[in-house]
């Protein structure tokens, strides 16, 4: 049994999770040496494509579950690969439109539009039961590297607000939600 799966099937609940969110570390490939600094290798380490969609995301999954898979814009068409070796089914997407500090739409970085959100997937196995009063788009300050705002968590509980949660990559400890992650409680100062 690979370690993954060891520690997946130690953290399931009896039944399996509800709603899994997940924000794999993408590994890119650099286009300019100016970009280091900015590059999701600087900031953690990153998986290659393959080892991503080995993990055995589908044993933590509820037999009626929804994936929430966090995505960037050129790595939109690796996500629904991913998205579908871990067993689940491509349904929607959603973005999360990034703010400044100061409440103005974000000028990040780009290879040919500055990017000015990220987007996510939604994924699903078996019929879920989720609500319709959640937008796709998610408004959030940004705030560390791949940090996801709070606001995004807050709209997966409304989706389903009875569930077993877990978030896979995890960077903070939630209520309410298991965790799995070797930086868990990265953001835990920053609060």
């Amino acid at each position: 049994m690979s370690t993954a799966l060891h520690q997946f099937m130690a953290l399931r609940p009896f039944g399996g999770f509800d709603l899994i969110m997940a924000d794999p570390p993408w590994s890119y490939e650099l286009r300019s040496e100016k970009g280091e600094g900015k590059a999701p290798q600087a900031q953690y380490g990153c998986m290659s494509l393959a080892d991503i969609a080995a993990l055995p995301v589908s044993a933590l999954a509820a037999d009626d579950c929804v994936l929430w898979l966090w995505a960037t814009n050129p790595m939109l068409p690796q996500a629904i690969e991913v998205l579908h070796a871990w067993g689940f089914e491509f349904k929607t997407a959603g973005h999360w439109a990034k703010l400044t500090r100061t409440g103005k739409q974000a000028f990040g970085t780009g290879y040919i539009l500055r990017c000015a959100g990220e987007p996510f997937l939604i994924g699903t196995r078996g019929q879920p039961k989720t609500t319709r009063s959640v937008r796709s788009v998610v408004m959030g300050k940004i705030r560390e590297h791949s940090r996801k705002p709070d606001e995004a968590f807050a709209a997966a509980e409304q989706l389903i607000p009875v569930a077993r949660r877990i978030e896979v990559f995890s960077r903070q400890r939630r209520p309410g939600w298991w965790n799995w992650g070797n930086e868990a409680d990265k953001f835990e100062e920053a609060g």
